[in-house]
């Protein structure tokens, strides 16, 4: 938890975000991975929109610990397809509960334009390759607890078959819910490089999206990294949990921080910290957005 998100902890304030920045995001992203013969990858590029598709959506959630980001992120994907006039959603989180055991859950199942019934699974996962890593084993969450080839591999092998088991094919017909006909998968996010050459490295031939969002990480002896170059100004902003999906796109009246505070800031937190990093050439101009990167303790 960054020190923004143990600030709203300590407070107890609910947090309000406008999903509609995070859908603008979502709408400009790529898969996390490319499509393969028993993954259909939903593009929510393809959904047609309302006239009024885009605008404000104001949402609150519970303050830190209670909010979710997978929440959320199930939040703006319902978002978008209120925002569509051809496809509609059936259910949400909808657990599979027999009388013996619970099964699970499906994420979303929705009426797509050809009529066809479609389950959905959906997540958002950041993760961060190691410096010397060449496989999926090799990216990891920022707390150091996923890993993109194990998130990969049960959405693959458990969420997305559920649907076409016998047992929840019973409990959907009990339910009235037509069975789906499809099953697509939703796997978004950010991979985080290393710094000094995360716009360069490139790792090819184990599935990965090449035109995935990419942003860097390093930790905190590295900070001096950052420091302004030449004569282009730094400034950062330290993100809460919840805006982690939209970034930038929540920030017009900037307020950012300097090197030195970020430094200050960064290192008394024990928690990796997402930034958003600004430049300009001359203090009279406006801050232009760069990049995204993740500062974490030394380990």
């Amino acid at each position: 938890m960054g020190q923004q998100d143990q600030q709203n902890h300590q407070s107890g304030r609910p947090i309000v975000v406008d999903l509609q920045q995070d859908v603008n995001w979502l709408l400009q992203s790529q898969a996390l991975m490319l499509e393969t013969p028993d993954v259909d990858i939903f593009e929510p590029q393809h959904l047609a929109h309302k006239p009024d598709a885009f605008l404000p959506c104001v949402k609150t959630y519970p303050a830190q610990p209670a909010y979710r980001l997978g929440k959320h992120f199930e939040d703006c994907v319902a978002r978008l397809f209120e925002s569509s006039p051809t496809c509609n959603i059936i259910t949400r989180n909808l657990v599979i509960q027999t009388p013996q055991r619970t099964l699970g859950e499906l994420d979303l199942i929705y009426q797509n334009s050809a009529l066809e019934m479609v389950h959905l699974e959906v997540a958002i996962k950041f993760y961060l390759l190691n410096k010397t890593g060449t496989q999926l084993t090799d990216f990891v969450g920022p707390a150091g607890h996923d890993r993109l080839d194990l998130k990969w591999h049960r959405l693959r092998q458990h969420q997305l078959p559920l649907s076409k088991t016998g047992e929840v094919v019973e409990f959907l017909q009990q339910q009235s819910i037509a069975t789906p006909t499809r099953q697509q998968l939703l796997l978004t996010g950010m991979l985080f490089y290393a710094y000094e050459s995360w716009q360069t490295t490139v790792i090819k031939d184990i599935g990965l999206n090449p035109g995935h969002q990419r942003g860097w990480w390093l930790q905190h002896h590295e900070l001096a990294q950052l420091q302004t170059i030449q004569e282009q100004h730094r400034a950062f902003i330290l993100l809460p949990k919840w805006h982690w999906i939209g970034g930038s796109r929540h920030y017009n009246d900037l307020q950012p921080i300097d090197y030195n505070e970020l430094i200050l800031r960064t290192t008394a937190d024990p928690w990796p910290n997402m930034v958003l990093m600004y430049e300009r050439a001359h203090e009279d101009q406006p801050w232009d957005f760069k990049s995204r990167g993740l500062i974490l303790a030394t380990h």
